[in-house]
């Protein structure tokens, strides 16, 4: 094939040179291109073997990067990561300020059972990654987005159990209140929805796998419904077991609502739990040690 190639390379430069004015160098009136033709044939020979023919590329290759659908896809990837990134990184502080604000303001024994309940559920996760001992993914050290880097296990994920525990404690509260009309599921479906997008920032940033994500959640719904059925009197094991009315008889005053000097005690001990403020509550001690010496 190159040979049959080569011939046609040879003949077609023979015939344009012809065209150009080319004559034999024998000729009595060639005044010019006095290079033998042989010479000429080798050559050509030498250039076709060297030659490397360039992959074709077609137009719509060429513009594919730059085309409006690509820049478009790119742009609304970038902007969700952004938003999932925001949500997720602020997950801890949102829920606890929220969740602190709303008993600031309603302090009565449904919110202090509330309270006390994810108390309990945190100080589990704690023991459950304790005594499951799985290490965390690697891979979330150089992530930017995560200020104080948690150096506790991984399974389960306490995230995911706080956030089973409160969006289940809500729902089931919402629906007790409102019914299963159209309130009560946008409600749910926000709440769903948050926890989805807080949890997928914990598994892209690499801090936990799917799995320590799912049993995090887990237990946490377990947790909930169990508490809650508790601290109504409907547990149908503990038959005899009413956590609000024990709490108001024994830890409230006689008013129903939790003194507003009780409050920091209850802000006190939710920061201890939560591990990402004892994360940062320890990494601002450090930077301030630092900063004096």
């Amino acid at each position: 094939m190159r040979d049959f190639l080569t011939e046609i390379l040879c003949i077609l430069f023979i015939f344009s040179s012809s065209t150009h004015g080319f004559t034999s160098p024998n000729h009595p009136n060639s005044h010019s291109n006095t290079t033998p033709i042989r010479l000429r044939q080798k050559q050509i020979i030498s250039h076709s073997k060297t030659f490397s023919p360039q992959p074709f590329v077609t137009s719509s290759q060429m513009n594919m990067s730059s085309s409006p659908s690509v820049k478009t896809s790119t742009s609304l990837a970038s902007v969700s990561k952004a938003i999932v990134t925001k949500i997720g990184s602020t997950t801890s502080s949102v829920v606890a300020g929220a969740f602190f604000l709303v008993l600031a303001y309603q302090r009565d024994s449904f919110m202090l059972t509330f309270f006390i309940g994810s108390i309990l559920n945190g100080i589990s996760s704690k023991i459950l990654k304790k005594v499951l001992n799985v290490d965390r993914p690697e891979g979330f050290q150089s992530d930017e987005s995560i200020k104080v880097k948690p150096s506790d296990k991984g399974m389960p994920s306490s995230h995911a159990m706080s956030l089973g525990f409160i969006g289940t404690y809500c729902i089931a509260h919402a629906m007790s209140l409102l019914g299963t009309g159209f309130q009560s599921s946008a409600i749910s479906v926000g709440i769903i929805l948050y926890t989805f997008i807080s949890l997928l920032y914990r598994v892209q940033s690499n801090l936990h796998t799917v799995a320590q994500i799912i049993v995090g959640l887990v237990f946490g719904v377990l947790n909930s419904i169990t508490w809650r059925s508790l601290a109504f009197g409907e547990n149908p094991i503990l038959r005899g077991v009413n956590i609000m009315e024990f709490v108001s008889n024994t830890l409230l005053p006689e008013t129903g609502v939790v003194p507003l000097q009780y409050l920091g005690l209850s802000a006190l001990v939710g920061v201890a739990v939560v591990g990402s403020f004892e994360r940062r509550l320890s990494a601002f001690v450090k930077s301030k040690k630092a900063k004096s010496s």
